[in-house]
């Protein structure tokens, strides 16, 4: 191996763990300690989008709004040991997760989260992280154009400790051979085939164009549709867009935007595209 391919590696390497650490309490917090780590490679999860309360159905505390997702699961519990007081320490989560990195789904603060004890006991599972429930602070936001998930929970204790904690759920990207889209296109109609971001107020088609491009050969796409759901609704229609780009790589495919006409629970984000059969309908 050549020293400029060396570096390359090293360098994808570091760009790499840059990546993984960021927002970590670590990343905002330079003094604190862990206290408590979990992984798990495999894990139904339930994301918050709402404030913590009794479930009288279930008999148990849920987030009064939340979704139900499968994926890569972990979570990170620290102490706080710098100077910062809670609202200092409020102050820097809030000013990392305003980056354009991330897209914000729920935020919270205070006794508009709900119980603290309901938090720590009954979502967390991290009793440590019961706290006053006018100090809590809570986020949840996911990083643009990929469906990797973070809730940030921001507490202090009754003895003045304070906790930060933050857990992740990646949900891997769908294997797409000719068997999987067939069967998917059979057995539900459609298949995601990813979020849109969006560049300067237009969505960056290319890695769709890249997938259908991919597997055109062996399943021909017979009709994309393009769903836009909340801020997205503004964007113009930009079926045209699509269309014109896979016709450049000599792909003849209708293109519809049905803009919020059919909304998903799987959906993973507010702008995505899916393959589907031609008899679709919103």
């Amino acid at each position: 191996m050549d020293i400029l391919g060396g570096r390359a590696i090293v360098l994808s390497f570091l760009l790499t763990s840059l990546a993984a650490m960021a927002a970590s309490g670590q990343t905002i917090f330079q003094s604190s300690e862990v206290v408590s780590e979990q992984r798990d490679e495999s894990r139904h999860y339930i994301l918050p989008l709402g404030r913590i309360k009794l479930d009288r159905s279930l008999g148990r505390d849920m987030p009064a709004t939340y979704k139900r997702m499968d994926g890569e699961f972990s979570s990170t519990v620290w102490e706080l040991t710098g100077g910062e007081n809670i609202q200092e320490a409020r102050d820097q989560v809030q000013s990392v997760l305003e980056s354009a990195q991330y897209e914000l789904l729920f935020s919270c603060f205070s006794r508009d989260c709900g119980e603290s004890f309901a938090w720590a006991n009954a979502k967390f599972n991290e009793p440590m992280l019961y706290g006053n429930d006018r100090t809590q602070s809570l986020w949840v936001v996911k990083d643009r154009g990929a469906r990797r998930y973070h809730v940030y929970y921001l507490v202090e204790r009754p003895n003045r400790r304070r906790y930060f904690y933050r857990e992740t759920l990646f949900v891997p990207e769908l294997k797409l051979d000719a068997q999987v889209i067939a069967s998917m296109l059979e057995e539900q109609g459609y298949l995601i085939l990813g979020e849109l971001v969006i560049k300067e107020g237009m969505p960056d088609f290319s890695l769709v164009v890249e997938k259908v491009t991919r597997h055109a050969g062996d399943v021909k796409p017979e009709l994309l549709v393009i769903h836009r759901h909340g801020e997205a609704q503004a964007l113009a229609p930009v079926a045209e867009v699509l269309q014109a780009q896979l016709k450049a790589k000599g792909l003849d495919v209708p293109v519809l935007d049905a803009a919020n006409l059919a909304p998903r629970p799987d959906a993973p984000g507010r702008v995505w595209v899916e393959w589907v059969a031609p008899d679709w309908e919103p």
